[in-house]
């Protein structure tokens, strides 16, 4: 484990004891301290066991005295404190922050970031100058509503919701405030739900096509620069097939897919991380999902386990991280260079797909349907395209289960296109209305 991924106040894997000559066995770790620093220690045994247990047991009592340290820090700082209702309520969110910052609630060191830096962007410039004693129900609300009611958007109001609530449940568990206002502020409006943009299952195939047709010209151009790639419509192709995140897509790695023998008759891939970013690093690949800690596996059909094993076999960078979509220089990909890149093909290919007014091969007229700009398309709208489909086509269980998710309910609202047509009830209904036998669909023979 590397030294930043130790937590402070925590131990790094201790690895195997190692035997010296005298026959006596040593094992050796790291543990940082809440100051940060790396501080590596040694213990001997009579065999492997005992000398990393003999190790496990001093880290443990380290991080027993540096908890009696933070709690004692905690106490004289409390005791200097003014009185909450003089404490300015800046002063308690950046209190919070190096509270969620040195391991606090259990957060990831990516959330811990992220909180910190909502709580400084929007939370601090309207209420930093309030007091604490003055954080009542009626602020509360008044600031997340005026969010909505400006006109930005309705996610940031929630997202402030919960930051703002997380600090004050801390508050309310020291002891500064009786309890959380924030819970009893009424719901945030929601802003009418949207249709699900998605790219049609009739128009996938010319969709991709297109966009792999675009790719391969471009590689066969020569211009200045770095030498073009097939990395959009390779990338396109795996969301398409599988709807995984765009984080996910590029945390994939080699040994993470499946694609040279079938095992048990198919070819799959392996969602196992993401990437995302940390302060004071590049990106980096995390070992977990969005939601959970979970693997999931999707299978993949022959052709794109040939377009991953034709890509393998052309990749020509250094590659140190074995990743299936790697940048220049073999580091992660930053999801906003992918955005950007596929951004630029969308513009260029500039296409609308409708379909006809007329079926060639039965000569029936067909209502036209609202046209799909490519240009609207995102990365997020080919998982859509794929929860859609196979809603549709197999069943909502299998489609949430292909998203990954663990409710039917977040793939219903944000992922599936509402049904613009109810299944055929005609016949039950007719069976009962004109006493129609609903097996032959003639009417029933009166019954003497």
């Amino acid at each position: 484990m590397a030294n930043h991924e130790i937590r402070p106040g925590s131990w790094g894997k201790v690895p195997r004891a190692k035997m010296r000559s005298d026959g006596r066995w040593v094992a050796n770790g790291r543990y940082k301290n809440l100051d940060g620093a790396i501080i590596q220690r040694f213990r001997t045994g009579s065999t492997a066991r005992k000398a990393e247990y003999s190790l496990l047991a001093l880290f443990q009592e380290m991080a027993a005295q540096d908890e009696i340290r933070k709690k004692s820090a905690e106490e004289k700082l409390a005791t200097k404190r003014p009185h909450p209702t003089d404490i300015l309520f800046s002063h308690v969110v950046e209190d919070w922050i190096a509270y969620i910052q040195a391991g606090g609630q259990g957060l990831r060191i990516s959330t811990a970031y992220e909180y910190a830096r909502m709580a400084r962007a929007d939370i601090v410039p309207a209420l930093g100058e309030l007091r604490l004693a003055d954080i009542d129900i009626k602020t509360c609300a008044d600031f997340l509503h005026g969010i909505v009611d400006s006109g930005r958007f309705y996610a940031k109001a929630e997202h402030n919701r919960a930051v703002l609530s997380n600090v004050l449940t801390w508050c309310a568990g020291r002891g500064l405030i009786s309890g959380n206002p924030v819970r009893q502020v009424a719901s945030l409006p929601r802003p009418p739900k949207k249709q699900v943009q998605i790219i049609e299952k009739e128009d996938m195939a010319t969709v991709l096509a297109a966009i792999r047709s675009y790719g391969e010209k471009q590689v066969q151009v020569r211009r200045p620069g770095p030498r073009q790639n097939l990395d959009i419509p390779d990338g396109v192709e795996l969301l398409m097939a599988t709807g995984m995140r765009i984080s996910e897509l590029l945390a994939l790695r080699w040994e993470d897919v499946h694609i040279d023998k079938p095992d048990k008759g198919s070819y799959w891939v392996q969602i196992n991380g993401k990437v995302g970013w940390e302060k004071g690093h590049p990106m980096l690949r995390h070992s977990y999902r969005k939601t959970d800690d979970k693997i999931l596996d999707l299978r993949i059909s022959p052709e794109v386990a040939a377009m991953l094993r034709a890509r393998r076999a052309n990749e020509q960078r250094a590659n140190p991280n074995g990743a299936i979509f790697a940048a220049r220089g073999g580091k992660w990909m930053q999801l906003n260079n992918f955005r950007r890149r596929w951004r630029i093909v969308r513009q260029e290919l500039e296409i609308t797909y409708d379909l006809p007014e007329e079926d060639e091969t039965s000569g029936r007229k067909q209502e036209r349907r609202e046209s799909c700009d490519i240009d609207t398309a995102t990365p997020h709208t080919f998982r859509r395209s794929v929860g859609t489909f196979i809603g549709e086509t197999v069943s909502i269980d299998q489609a949430a289960q292909q998203l990954g998710h663990k409710r039917t309910a977040v793939t219903i609202r944000s992922y599936l296109r509402e049904r613009q047509e109810a299944p055929d009830s005609s016949g039950h209904l007719a069976s009962v209305m004109y006493k129609r036998d609903k097996s032959t669909g003639s009417p029933a023979q009166p019954t003497s």
